[in-house]
């Protein structure tokens, strides 16, 4: 399967050089939000109209492109930036008391917004569409990861408090992690980590950095379960980026036979990293009844009559046969990839190229680290799960939203095309 890299129209380094008023600018013009503010407006009613509901909006916005983890900070922010007030149609000397509106009225409009998590998700799906129009090939290949946002709470109260007490952590949960390494003196150790909070689950497009479908969940949630609801839900509602995709690049944390076979069964390479799971302890196994041997990373060799091993040239993958040709000493072999699932894929895990894919997964490794660095959820205030999913997806709606609104002003870098020439 020919991994062919496309002409990227857009790259999100492109948003990063610019100032915050001009990530702003684009946010705004990149985030379809009519529908979101008619609901808001027909529940608001015929009551007090100080700061409209799109005023409000606006303000949200302009909170997370501004990197303000508090609504106290952005409150300040706001006094003293008279631009930023103006491109949030904040109106100016109408008699109101207050400037800025006061934190009371931000805490109301939070709250109206929890019930419109499905409304929020939408703008998020539909920004997808659209930025698969713009961008022709999006999703060519796609790379998936969870990651925890731990909750500076460090435990549940003993009673559920949600009803009485909205500051209270009732949703988090607990999990680790473990790290398998080998150290220098060649022992292998185990690192376990411990988390209290949530865990959001991404795919995003390797090339670009953009995301395109999420989810959040308590953090003891199944990633391999999230990651396959994911995927389906991206064939859903996104059919052709999934046409797009030629690999899917996962981390070991996702190994397993059952993710590999739905991932083919989307017409995508799965690129996956493998764990360890021989409880034999053999260090090969013998394919079939032949001189060819293979460990658990997919390295393939040939048994010579002496017993020593040597590796054999990958030739490349037979669509037809559904099998991986290997050559040794100019004889043709073929291994049939049904034989184990699990370590041979249609990209040979021995292969330059799976080691060039993989190399991709770092993609959403960077949209995860910009939502700790630059959407602050690496020290936060949320409590719940109800506004941990909300302001994460406020947060990939605006990654989006300055990526279409960026798009549409027709200033873009053709960086693929750059880096060839």
């Amino acid at each position: 399967m020919a991994i062919i890299s496309q002409i990227t129209l857009f790259d999100y380094s492109e948003i990063e050089v610019l100032g915050d008023l001009e990530r702003l600018v684009l946010a705004l013009d990149g985030i379809d939000d009519e529908k979101l503010m008619l609901r808001l407006e027909e529940k608001r009613g015929k009551g007090r109209n100080a700061y409209p509901v799109r005023v409000m909006w606006n303000l949200l916005i302009a909170m997370i492109v501004f990197d303000h983890k508090s609504v106290a900070s952005f409150r300040r922010e706001l006094s003293r930036n008279y631009q930023l007030r103006k491109l949030c149609l904040l109106p100016e000397g109408d008699g109101r008391k207050h400037l800025v509106p006061p934190a009371g009225v931000f805490s109301r409009f939070f709250k109206s917004l929890y019930g419109e998590i499905e409304e929020v998700t939408q703008i998020f799906n539909d920004q997808v569409e659209q930025l698969s129009n713009l961008l022709p090939g999006l999703g060519g290949m796609l790379a998936g990861d969870g990651k925890y946002i731990d909750s500076l709470a460090r435990r549940k109260p003993n009673q559920d408090q949600s009803a009485t007490d909205d500051r209270s952590e009732n949703d988090a949960e607990r999990s680790t992690k473990e790290y398998h390494y080998v150290d220098a003196q060649g022992r292998p150790k185990v690192k376990t980590e411990y988390h209290f909070g949530f865990k959001t689950h991404l795919i995003c497009d390797v090339e670009t950095e953009l995301p395109l479908a999420f989810s959040v969940t308590a953090a003891n949630a199944d990633e391999r379960k999230q990651m396959t609801a994911l995927l389906k839900t991206l064939s859903e509602r996104h059919p052709g980026i999934i046409s797009n995709a030629e690999c899917c690049i996962l981390d070991r944390g996702y190994d397993s036979t059952e993710m590999i076979k739905i991932i083919k069964q989307m017409g995508i390479a799965p690129v996956i990293d493998i764990r360890n799971s021989w409880r034999s302890g053999e260090a090969t196994k013998q394919y079939r009844d032949t001189n060819i041997v293979y460990d658990y990373r997919g390295n393939v060799y040939y048994v010579e009559y002496d017993g020593t091993l040597v590796k054999m040239k990958y030739e490349g993958y037979d669509k037809q046969k559904n099998c991986l040709r290997y050559s040794h000493k100019g004889k043709k072999y073929r291994i049939t990839i049904s034989y184990d699932e699990r370590i041979f894929l249609p990209i040979a895990r021995d292969s330059a190229k799976f080691k060039r894919l993989y190399k991709g997964r770092t993609a959403v490794e960077r949209v995860n680290g910009r939502l700790d660095r630059d959407y602050m959820f690496e020290e936060h205030y949320i409590r719940g799960l109800n506004k941990m999913t909300l302001m994460v997806a406020l947060s990939f709606i605006v990654m989006d939203g300055m990526a279409v609104g960026k798009l549409r002003s027709g200033r873009t870098m053709l960086r693929s095309l750059k880096n060839t020439a």
